[in-house]
């Protein structure tokens, strides 16, 4: 296959081959695909919204705390088994 790429994609391409990172431009394209499969496959977030989650989340875990994944196993089955949970 053959591609042709504007030259903004491909100094970022150049650059990252440069950084060691990667051993050849066909590895960036990979990766780049591969995170865009995982993107799509779990969800497309707006701008800010990941970021907001991720603060919703830790500001949670400040005011409520944790539990262990045990403890987390077994409320999650009584919330199902009450029907609140799939």
């Amino acid at each position: 296959m053959s591609l042709s790429l504007n030259p903004e994609v491909q100094k970022l391409i150049d650059e990252r081959v440069k950084s060691g990172r990667y051993a050849s431009a066909e590895d960036v394209v990979v990766a780049a695909l591969l995170t865009l499969d995982q993107q799509e496959w779990l969800g497309d977030f707006s701008s800010g919204e990941l970021d907001g989650l991720l603060a919703d989340g830790e500001q949670s875990i400040v005011r409520e705390g944790t539990v262990d994944g045990t403890e987390a196993f077994h409320l999650r089955r009584a919330r199902r088994l009450d029907g609140r949970t799939p």
